[in-house]
């Protein structure tokens, strides 16, 4: 399949660069749990495997990097995290404090985003929801969406650099649910706290959930 990207004057689509394709494979590969917590993933081993080069693949690395899915280790490369019970404690806070302002906006406008929505859907979705991984894109949008929907730029900017180590969090445990109804139900009783119109109804439903994913996860170690 050909990536292609639009340009923004609208004068048509460009082919992506080696780049970006690399990096958007890497980044499947990672999330659809292709290499294990703490894997290297060796320069010599990822050029064969995609046919590219060493250059093109420290670059696609390094802008995994930045989106929290791969460290790099002085003298070693590039290793997928293997996060421990600070890390799980410390990743969950700071999302509850980021989506807490969003819900205090999305409260006030009384407007549920559809995208939110839509994710529970996914969930309810037998087709879909015996897959873990499309479990786990549909948390993943129903949270990107409430955050959205607060329409601050600067909390979207500050989630989307905490959003990839939340999804490869969820992922590497991926039993947090016992089962797809549960995920569910849990979703849309907090849709259910935004649509009460009370900032400490939706904050405490928001609450009871992220400390519940802090232990589950917690648990599972």
């Amino acid at each position: 399949m050909t990536h292609v990207q639009e340009l923004p004057s609208g004068s048509g689509p460009i082919p992506a660069s080696a780049v970006e394709i690399l990096t958007q494979d890497l980044r499947r590969r990672i999330l659809s749990g292709d290499f294990r917590p703490g894997e290297f993933l060796r320069d010599v081993k990822m050029c064969e495997e995609h046919s590219t080069s060493r250059h093109t693949f420290r670059t696609a690395a390094l802008v995994l990097v930045t989106q929290g899915l791969l460290r790099q280790i002085p003298n070693r490369g590039f290793m997928l995290p293997e996060f421990g019970p600070d890390d799980i404690v410390d990743i969950t806070r700071l999302r509850g404090a980021i989506e807490g302002e969003a819900v205090r906006m999305i409260v006030l406008t009384g407007v549920i985003p559809p995208a939110a929505l839509d994710a529970v859907a996914v969930m309810r979705d037998p087709a879909r929801s015996a897959d873990r991984s499309a479990l786990v894109t549909a948390d993943r949008d129903f949270h990107r969406a409430i955050i959205a929907a607060s329409g601050s730029a600067r909390l979207k900017r500050t989630y989307s650099g905490l959003e990839g180590e939340i999804e490869l969090l969820l992922i590497q445990r991926q039993g947090f649910y016992a089962a797809a109804e549960d995920m569910a139900l849990e979703h849309e009783r907090l849709i259910d706290s935004l649509k009460s119109r009370h900032y400490g109804t939706a904050r405490d439903a928001f609450q009871e959930h992220w400390e519940d994913l802090q232990t589950r996860l917690l648990d599972q170690r």
